[in-house]
């Protein structure tokens, strides 16, 4: 079966799924439709991810260059919907997957009035009534919407996106084996001695990621712990107001950054406690990977975030916004030992048996199957049926004629 998969940008946590769903639904013919490296433009402050597309081709891929621009009204989106409708009458994929709100706008468009069915994941769902107007007008073409987590769908539902019968929801995943030891001694690099309390976060410095709670939060810690040390992984367009906020913090000798760090899942269990504190959420991955290395999460209590952990049994969860009830989670797992090991122990738990990425992809492989087989059908109804032979005739005639 080939699957044609659409996508604006190689960047964030979508790269991340596409190179997963690739190698998991190995018996499927993966295409990917992806921008050219020379148009890097950041979608949502995520720059090109080559080391994603690498993957992606390493795990049999076949990448298709098309341009493709993250404002919708950009002019090139329009040639970008007949260069796609192109590639799919050259490829003839039995499913066309659109991922993110650009790149799932544009392939459904691109497949309208084909026969080839269409489905969409939204890596986190567009926020504002004019893109919740344009996805419900589009989610009568689409014939699923997957959403990555549970919440994500709820909330799909609930904003009528799509018929809530086409609403599914398959979790992201990951891979549950041991990771190999990080080369990267993280209190090393940053100076500090070992055994140093560190609190940290991998996020990209974007709205979505609420950069501000997050040095809010370390503040309300370090108020408390003053041998806490805070580090933050990533990099984006909020830099600046990130900057001005921890100078104000009262923190700024023990906030540290790493614009990018290729082995950050595998420092998490350097970690004392990973903390991410955003506004929303499709179905992340960083927490999924600090309970894989034993370091226990404190999310915000949103959509995405809620359905990582039971809070109180596997991690915490807090409104957002709740700075101080948040900073007290985070105390209350450097200062109690025995419930910190009761909460890593049941997030592997929850890991085992909720985000197995290989349970992920062959999801994915019956959703693909599901959905062709459904579209087959609806265009072997749409067949003419064959004319009844006339009651003039003899049953055989026309038999009789073929053989003469």
């Amino acid at each position: 079966m080939r699957v044609l998969h659409v996508v604006e940008n190689a960047g964030s946590g979508t790269s991340r799924h596409l190179v997963d769903v690739t190698r998991t639904a190995s018996e499927i013919e993966h295409h990917l439709a992806l921008s050219p490296m020379r148009h890097r433009v950041l979608a949502g402050g995520a720059p090109y991810d080559t080391a994603a597309v690498a993957a992606m081709v390493a795990a049999g891929a076949r990448v298709h260059y098309v341009d493709m621009r993250r404002p919708p009204a950009n002019p090139a989106n329009l040639a970008a919907v007949l260069n796609l409708r192109r590639l799919l009458y050259q490829l003839r994929p039995a499913v066309v997957h659109g991922h993110s709100s650009v790149g799932g706008a544009l392939a459904r468009l691109a497949a309208a009035g084909s026969a080839t069915p269409t489905v969409y994941t939204p890596h986190a769902l567009a926020s504002g009534s004019v893109a919740h107007a344009v996805e419900r007008s589009l989610g009568r073409v689409t014939a699923r919407l997957i959403a990555v987590s549970e919440s994500e769908a709820a909330e799909a539902r609930q904003l009528r996106l799509a018929p809530p019968e086409r609403i599914v929801a398959i979790p992201n995943g990951i891979d549950l084996s041991p990771v190999r030891p990080a080369e990267t001694d993280l209190r090393a690099v940053l100076g500090l001695a070992p055994g140093t309390p560190l609190i940290g976060s991998i996020a990209r410095l974007v709205p979505q990621k609420a950069p501000d709670e997050m040095v809010a939060l370390c503040a309300a810690v370090g108020r408390h712990r003053p041998d806490t040390h805070f580090l933050h992984i990533g990099m984006g367009p909020l830099q600046d107001r990130v900057d001005s906020a921890v100078a104000r913090s009262g923190i700024a000798t023990r906030w540290h950054q790493i614009s990018e760090l290729p082995d950050a899942a595998a420092t998490l269990d350097q970690l004392d406690v990973f903390v991410l504190p955003s506004r929303f959420e499709g179905g992340p991955y960083a927490p999924l990977e600090a309970m894989r290395a034993g370091t226990p999460v404190v999310l915000s209590e949103v959509v995405g975030n809620k359905d990582i952990v039971e809070d109180g049994v596997s991690g915490f969860l807090v409104a957002f916004g709740d700075t101080e009830k948040m900073a007290a989670r985070v105390i209350s797992l450097l200062e109690e030992p025995e419930r910190r090991q009761a909460i890593v122990a049941a997030a592997r738990e929850r890991l085992r048996t909720r985000f197995d990425v290989q349970v992920m992809g062959a999801r994915l492989s019956d959703l693909y199957r599901e959905v062709a087989g459904e579209s087959r059908r609806r265009r072997t109804r749409r067949l003419p049926h064959p004319k009844a032979p006339s009651s003039a005739q003899p049953p055989d005639a026309s038999a009789a004629q073929y053989s003469s």
